[in-house]
């Protein structure tokens, strides 16, 4: 009898695993695509999660933008200050704030004016802009000069700008993250053009992450089981202005320069939002102050790449 109980047990179990279903849907959204993917056993109620999954990014997206007219990033950057803002703005400014002063500079929201700068020279004038352009933009950059009480958000310089682009994407993966979890999920995977987050797993199997070659994008330096954790990366091969990639979008705030020290920089960690905005800033600081960064936090992990193609891995990174 006791035979038959446990091999019942074992028949239950592996119907159980066997009817779990994988659903999955793309959207284009905060300027990549995101991909939402669910092992549940009902897929109705995880199309359902996923709809839900994708207003919650597309509602973080409408609050945090450069570019929609009626975001409150574009309002503050349009006019300077801004009053009665969200606590989701707050939240993330605070965040953004904090991570200028554990990278002493490296990581800096208010680079706006130098990449407008980058794109300005490149597509309109077609050239790289001179070093005087960049010195003279250079002066409206400096986290300190975002001030914050209560509600209240305002720049102390003219002409300051920020920009979410380097912490956005992650909070509004967290997000989603949380949505599917009210909705009942327990395995998922919120992919936002590289930078993920895993709840659970596969229903019987860790999520594997392969970590593509930032030089060849038929290699793969890694291969991550992702279980309850989230992954970042950074690099000079995701937007950039000139073809030598001397000019991109990650700007050392300290010089008005595209770091140029290494390639790509991956973080992993608990929350997205800390992976994102760890991986921009480990890329900004370079080889030696970037790891030593990774090392001094509890919980997190990471991948360098230098310019010279070496792959430098913190101590717990195992993959």
């Amino acid at each position: 009898m006791k035979r038959a109980i446990i091999v019942l047990f074992l028949i239950l179990l592996l119907t159980s695993c066997s009817s779990i279903k994988k659903t999955e849907q793309t959207k284009e959204l905060m300027g990549t695509l995101v991909t939402i993917t669910i092992y549940d056993e009902n897929k109705e109620m995880a199309e359902n999660a996923i709809t839900e999954a994708f207003k919650e990014i597309e509602r973080i997206e409408s609050l945090l933008s450069n570019y929609q007219n009626d975001s409150e990033v574009y309002l503050l950057n349009k006019n300077g200050e801004l009053d009665e803002a969200s606590n989701e703005l707050i939240y993330v400014l605070g965040k953004s704030l904090r991570y200028g002063d554990l990278s002493r500079g490296a990581f800096d929201i208010t680079v706006q004016p130098i990449l407008d700068l980058y794109s300005y020279s490149f597509e309109e004038l077609k050239r790289a802009p001179t070093d005087e352009e960049i010195k003279q933009k250079l002066r409206l950059v400096g986290y300190e000069n975002v001030f914050i009480e209560n509600r209240h958000i305002e720049f102390t310089k003219p002409e300051m700008k920020i920009t979410l682009g380097g912490i956005a994407k992650g909070y509004a993966i967290d997000k989603a993250i949380e949505v599917l979890q009210k909705q009942g999920v327990v395995h998922a995977l919120v992919n936002a053009g590289g930078d993920m987050r895993a709840i659970g797993n596969k229903g019987n199997e860790n999520w594997q992450i392969a970590l593509q070659n930032p030089r060849n994008k038929n290699d793969y330096i890694a291969i991550i089981p992702l279980n309850n954790k989230s992954v970042a990366t950074s690099g000079d091969y995701e937007r950039y202005f000139n073809e030598n990639k001397t000019f991109h979008h990650i700007v050392d705030p300290r010089t008005g320069y595209s770091a140029t020290e290494l390639i790509s920089v991956t973080i992993i960690t608990d929350k997205a939002i800390d992976a994102d905005a760890l991986a921009t800033s480990v890329f900004v600081l370079g080889r030696e102050e970037g790891l030593e960064l990774v090392e001094s936090l509890d919980g997190v992990e990471g991948l360098i790449v230098t310019k010279e193609r070496e792959i430098v891995r913190s101590k717990g990174f195992i993959y």
